[in-house]
Order: C-alpha cells, then sequence, then structure tokens
C-alpha cells in the first residue's frame, strides 16, 4: 500500500506539457515566502516580460549550491560533469527537463522529510516562455531548500546573476547537472518502469503523429524481446530514436535542440547509465514529441500511461525499438509531405 501510494505521488509527465502531482497531504516547502519567492536576484519582476534565461540559469545555480550542502552532509558522491551533448535548446525542451527537476527534487524531500510540494499551475507547449521555466525551477529549489531546513544546515546559499547573454541552452544543461546529481541521492533510484512510462508516451505521440497521413501504415509487427538488455542499450536505442526524429522536425521546420550523436554516444560509454538517466532522454523525446503534436490542428493528446509493474530494461528496450520503428515511418512519410503540420 505504501509503494502505491508513493507511486502515485511520482507520477509524471504528460500530454501537451501537463502534468499533475497527487500527495498524501501536501506541504509546500518555503523560506516563509510563496511560490514565486525569493525574487530574482537580477531585480527583474516575475512575468513574462521581466523573467530571461539568465534569470532561469541563476535560480539553478541556487538549487544546486544549496544540493551540494546537502549532498556533502549525506555523504554522498559529487555527480561528475558530463560532456556538451545538446546545442539549440528551445524552452519546450528545457520545461520538460524542469518538470524532471521538481520530480525528482520533490521525490528526494518525500525520502527525507516526508512531504510533498505543489509545483506552479501547468501551461500550454505553445505558450511557454522563461517565466514558465523559471516557476517551476523555483518549485523545485523550495523543496530542496525544505530539505535544507530539516537537515538543520544553517549554511546561507546565495543567489548569484548571471550573464545577460545566458541562453536556454547553458540553461538546459545546468538542469540537466541538477537533475544528475539529484539520482545520486535518491534512496530509491528510478526504476525501468518509470523509462517504460515515457517511451510508451513518446510512442503514443509518434502514433498520432503518423494517423495525419492519409497513407499512413503505422508498424504493426511484433518486436521480438531480447532478453539481458541493460540500461545503456536502453539508452543508444533511444539516442537512435532521437537522431530520427530531429530529421523529421528538420524536414518539418519545427525547432528542436540538436543532439550530438557521437559525443552522446561517448557520454554513454564513458559511465555507467542507470535508469535514471534513460529517463532523462526519453522525457527529452516526449518533449519534442509533444511540441511536434501541438502544432497539429484538432489533434487529441495521449491519454496518461498507467504504471507498467514489474519492468526490466529488455522490455523498455524492446518498446524502445517498436518507437524506432515508428519514426522511421514517419520520416519516410514527412520526406514526401514536408507541409503536413500546416494542412
Amino acid at each position: 500500500m505504501v509503494a502505491r501510494m508513493i507511486h502515485t505521488i511520482r507520477t509524471g509527465i504528460f500530454s501537451m506539457g501537463f502534468f499533475f502531482m497527487v500527495g498524501m497531504g501536501t506541504v509546500l516547502a518555503s523560506n516563509g515566502g510563496g511560490l514565486n519567492e525569493p525574487n530574482p536576484v537580477s531585480g527583474h519582476s516575475i512575468s513574462v516580460e521581466g523573467i530571461t534565461p539568465a534569470d532561469v540559469l541563476a535560480r539553478v545555480q541556487l538549487l544546486r549550491d544549496t544540493l551540494e550542502l546537502i549532498r556533502f552532509e549525506m555523504g554522498k558522491p559529487a555527480t561528475s560533469q558530463s560532456d556538451a551533448i545538446v546545442t539549440n535548446v528551445h524552452a519546450h525542451e528545457a520545461y520538460f527537463q524542469a518538470l524532471t527537476l521538481f520530480h525528482k527534487a520533490d521525490r528526494l524531500a518525500l525520502e527525507l522529510t516526508g512531504s510533498t510540494g505543489i509545483p506552479p499551475e501547468p501551461i500550454p507547449l505553445s505558450t511557454l516562455a522563461p517565466l514558465h521555466i523559471w516557476k517551476i525551477v523555483n518549485a523545485s529549489y523550495l523543496r530542496i531548500l525544505a530539505i535544507k531546513e530539516e537537515l538543520g544546515l544553517k549554511e546561507i546559499v546565495s543567489e548569484r546573476p548571471e550573464e545577460s547573454s545566458t541562453s536556454l541552452t547553458e540553461t538546459g544543461r545546468a538542469i540537466v547537472q541538477a537533475n544528475r546529481q539529484l539520482n545520486l541521492l535518491q534512496a530509491r533510484h528510478f526504476p525501468p518502469s518509470d523509462v517504460s512510462q515515457q517511451v510508451l508516451l513518446a510512442s503514443q505521440y509518434a502514433t498520432r503523429l503518423l494517423v495525419r497521413f492519409p497513407q499512413s501504415s503505422i508498424p504493426s509487427e511484433t518486436v521480438p524481446y531480447e532478453r539481458g538488455k541493460q540500461p545503456a542499450d536502453v539508452f543508444f536505442r533511444l539516442v537512435e530514436c532521437y537522431a530520427v526524429l530531429e530529421k523529421i522536425a528538420q524536414q518539418s521546420n519545427v525547432p528542436v535542440l540538436h543532439l550530438d550523436l557521437p559525443s552522446a554516444q561517448k557520454a554513454g560509454k564513458s559511465r555507467r547509465l542507470d535508469p535514471s538517466d534513460v529517463y532523462d532522454l526519453a522525457t527529452l523525446l516526449v518533449s519534442d514529441l509533444a511540441y511536434l503534436h501541438a502544432q497539429l490542428k484538432s489533434a487529441d493528446s495521449p491519454k496518461p500511461i498507467p504504471y507498467q509493474g514489474r519492468t526490466f530494461p529488455s522490455h523498455v528496450y524492446q518498446q524502445a525499438t517498436a518507437l524506432l520503428h515508428q519514426l522511421k515511418a514517419l520520416e519516410q512519410l514527412v520526406a514526401t509531405d514536408p507541409d503536413w503540420i500546416s494542412r
């Protein structure tokens, strides 16, 4: 029963950039203020016009500095600096990574304080701005602050301003680093079932994109199950998926980030990968498929993916392979009709 309740609390990201959090009695983690405090160190107003990528990065770094105190107190290892494998990050991609950040910060807070938090209201992907990313990051920071207070850590951590030229790519990379550090602090790591939910959600989006083509033939063959797969195998299969998705987006004139394939493969081979790393990449796929889907007219959003129960990396690899087949079929169709989104 307790495991099921905890699973309900951690249930994550769903269609069109919307998500929900359900708790056993929620507690807002704050330092005496509300969800929009503390104010940005830049002095900018907390508004669509005021908040910039530099404000988002400053808040991410404040979270990371506070998280470092907690990491030291817990005696956990520090994450290594990851290679820069992505460029040209856009708002929707940074937003989904920020959602993952809240998801992980709230989960760690549940483990260490027994409380869950309430994130800001969801926002449609079509209206995203740095403000909305800042709010999710700030909600994540408040969860980390709750842990700091619970542990009785008295050190003062101050926010530092970032360069006004800060890009969303720099911000997105910092969020990924914070996510990787959170992975190392959690007592209960992300299981393959969490990754499976994201891969299946990506597959649902791919299905909805495929049916926009009258001549569409959605791949229906059963992908064979291969035993003994590791998280790294799933990671590399999802890298293949993203390579195809990037081509689809380029053909469709829809902006998505660039994933440097050699760097991604090198990063995957140079360090031990666990389901949390694979989850982050699966979430990236979902973010761009959701963004493609959001460009369509009168498109029905996928339904939330239920908890998958006992799942091994081999199951997720099978699902990721099916997704790859879908994306390759979609790539062929888009190549013959690059204006498909505007129809």
